[in-house]
């Protein structure tokens, strides 16, 4: 049984390894929300528009997690079995594969786009906003070749516990973004007015250049080779371990557009209010997905030396060191309801709602913690089934089936505050299931693949 009593100095390994990326979500989260005060100058239809767009943008970004996966596991194992060759292979493959990836992905989802958003949005939504999301998104698309190059490399710094070419990078990428976000958006200093599909030039942009960042800051931090390479044997590694992480986050984000759907059906109020709550939330939350990769780069390295209970202890302390994370988010969130939204809207119910969905967060966040930081240690520690079969049927069962029926059972004019209590369910249910199996089944599940 793990220990009840905090190990601090394995709380300081996964500080050490998630400072720098707590600090680089948080620039990420700050600049999420800048992108999204540019785009409230263009009224709550643009911002309805970007919470629509975003989504679609989840379901984009989720191809590259086929690799992302494969990358944080092969190197983590690889440099606890001291294999560097592994390692630097490994990265390289894998950073090629993911590239190539990307293309057909881009051209799929530039074709389907409106029909995507069409789907997502309903009859609730008008057709400025769908065609506002389509152009957005659009945009988004451009960078993404160099988005999945970046989660390969971000994968592998990872993956050897050297984290700060992650802070350092992306504050480069979020000073490109935030300087030419009002360029693009409002047509400044000669700059075309693109509107709403500004931002998401603007994020392809600065993409190509966080990518290019990574790629230069990889030789001197992790100590060994990292370029291109044809993809061979531990591509095909990568993906058979990233395949079920993959399958996870494409059923996830069709979850979740499910879920988006039913809070669109509540109007474009909801929306804009939904977009607003995720918006503010992810800076509190951002972090606690810090913590929680440490915890598959901890578990992974003990799991690649062969020693299974130190990586099944390693993941249990990070878990309740997240735990503890998630209970000052909470408070965080709770005390910067009320002000926050008013940033982003004049609307007073679009306020007053975004205040609702960001106390029903709250109270999760303690749970959103513990899920991440065992799904992450579960995966570091060689299993990517496990975690995707929990999340897929906490997801679908918890938050989708209720989020259709409850909106419905809500007083008038709060319709939405349904589909957020299916949100409070889900990740409340799933973080239970998840220490279940993790204290009583870790050493049957966990597997060396290095």
């Amino acid at each position: 049984m793990p220990r009840s009593v905090p190990d601090l100095a394995l709380w300081k390994k996964a500080l050490v390894i998630a400072l720098p990326l707590m600090l680089a979500e948080s620039v990420d989260s700050i600049l999420w929300m800048m992108d999204t005060y540019f785009v409230s100058r263009l009224g709550d239809p643009a911002l309805a528009a970007v919470g629509v767009g975003g989504y679609l943008g989840w379901l984009t970004f989720a191809g590259g997690s086929l690799y992302y996966t494969g990358a944080l596991v092969l190197v983590a194992q690889a440099m606890g079995a001291r294999d560097k060759e592994a390692a630097s292979r490994s990265a390289g493959e894998i950073l090629s594969a993911n590239f190539l990836l990307a293309l057909p992905v881009v051209l799929g989802m530039w074709l389907l786009a409106p029909l995507l958003v069409d789907v997502i949005a309903g009859d609730r939504v008008t057709l400025l906003v769908k065609q506002l999301s389509v152009d957005y998104y659009r945009a988004r698309l451009l960078g993404i070749p160099f988005t999945y190059a970046g989660l390969v490399l971000g994968a592998t710094y990872r993956g050897v516990g050297k984290t700060r070419p992650v802070l350092y990078s992306t504050i480069i990428f979020a000073i490109v973004n935030g300087v030419l976000d009002p360029l693009m958006i409002f047509g400044l200093a000669g700059f075309p007015k693109l509107g709403v599909a500004g931002a998401g030039y603007a994020s392809s942009i600065a993409n190509v250049v966080y990518a290019t960042t990574l790629y230069a800051f990889a030789p001197p931090t992790v100590g060994f080779s990292v370029k291109p390479r044809i993809p061979s044997t531990y591509a095909v590694k990568a993906t058979r371990i990233g395949f079920p992480a993959l399958v996870e986050r494409l059923a996830f984000v069709g979850g979740n557009l499910a879920y988006i759907g039913a809070v669109a059906r509540c109007g474009e109020d909801a929306l804009a209010a939904h977009t607003i709550g995720v918006r503010i939330e992810s800076l509190a939350f951002l972090p606690l997905f810090s913590i929680a990769e440490s915890s598959a780069a901890l578990a992974g390295q003990e799991m690649g030396a062969g020693r299974i209970s130190e990586s099944k202890k390693a993941g249990w302390e990070v878990a309740k060191l997240n735990g503890v994370a998630g209970m000052a988010t909470m408070i965080v969130i709770i005390l910067t309801s009320r002000s926050l939204p008013w940033i982003f809207t004049d609307s007073t119910n679009v306020a007053h709602l975004a205040r609702i969905y960001l106390l029903i967060a709250a109270v999760t966040e303690p749970a959103l913690g513990v899920i991440m930081a065992l799904g992450m240690a579960i995966r570091g520690a060689g299993n990517t089934t496990v975690p995707t079969v929990i999340n897929l049927t906490g997801l679908y069962l918890l938050r989708v089936l209720p989020a259709g029926v409850l909106p419905g059972l809500m007083p008038q004019g709060l319709c939405v505050v349904g589909a957020w209590l299916a949100m409070g369910i889900d990740v409340t249910g799933r973080g239970a299931i998840l220490a279940v199996v993790y204290r009583r089944y870790f050493e049957r599940i966990a597997r060396k693949v290095v």
